[in-house]
């Protein structure tokens, strides 16, 4: 297994990165995507960390071509930032920012989720009740599941554009979290912090859900914020 290691010392390791041999996407650059845009969110690579492309080249079994575009994406939606000589770092993350990407969140996340559960059938009911089983097993659920089961609320929305900036905000704020809010209290359970959310969407009242989403996402963002000032509220819910 490749280590990659930053400046600061720390070696950092591409945990789930297979080989091309199993399902991927129609692309190389798609494949590489996912797989890099997995090992940020999941936290494999933090904040700052250096991303050499001759390194997870190697390591994935690619071409520098697909992984640079692959990268260009990523940073296209905040995940990283793009230096030169073939390198890149993981975005870094601050309060500021965070104000910012929620005021967004706030706007749009609601607004698809109303839209998706609107359009719901029988197959976008079973999507969030598996997503949301997903989450069950641990008391902490992990980053990709819990950014599955966001995905899952939203995936019947019926406008593109609407849906591709929601995720691409719900992504950089992924990463956020895993930074930001490193552990939880000991009575966070992230099944039970979302199951309202499940539950209105699979009743189909999309208008409430939408007003549980607005709560939810406004107590990340609180939570945040009592972090970086040194605590954690335990009535948040990330």
């Amino acid at each position: 297994m490749l280590d990659v290691k930053p400046d600061d010392g720390r070696l950092r390791t591409m945990t789930h990165a297979p080989a091309l041999d199993g399902e991927q996407p129609p692309t190389l650059t798609e494949w590489a995507d996912q797989r890099l845009r997995q090992a940020i969110l999941r936290g494999e690579f933090g904040p700052g960390d250096a991303l050499v492309i001759s390194a997870l080249a190697e390591q994935m079994g690619l071409s520098a071509t697909p992984l640079r575009e692959a990268l260009r994406n990523l940073a296209a939606d905040g995940l990283v930032v793009l230096q030169s000589h073939g390198k890149a770092r993981v975005a870094q993350v601050d309060v500021h920012e965070a104000n910012e990407i929620y005021e967004l969140r706030l706007m749009l996340e609601p607004v698809a989720l109303e839209r998706a559960v609107r359009n719901a059938d029988d197959a976008y009911r079973g999507r969030v009740e598996a997503a949301w089983q997903a989450l069950t097993p641990h008391r902490v659920a992990s980053p990709s599941d819990h950014a599955a089961f966001h995905r899952a609320l939203l995936s019947t929305c019926n406008s593109a554009w609407l849906l591709r900036m929601a995720t691409m905000l719900a992504d950089r704020a992924g990463l956020m979290i895993n930074v930001g809010l490193p552990s939880r209290p000991d009575d966070y359970e992230t099944a039970a912090a979302h199951r309202m959310l499940k539950d209105l969407a699979l009743a189909g009242d999309g208008v409430a859900a939408s007003e549980e989403l607005r709560r939810h996402l406004s107590g990340t963002l609180a939570a945040f914020h009592l972090v970086a000032g040194g605590s954690v509220s335990k009535d948040k819910a990330p």
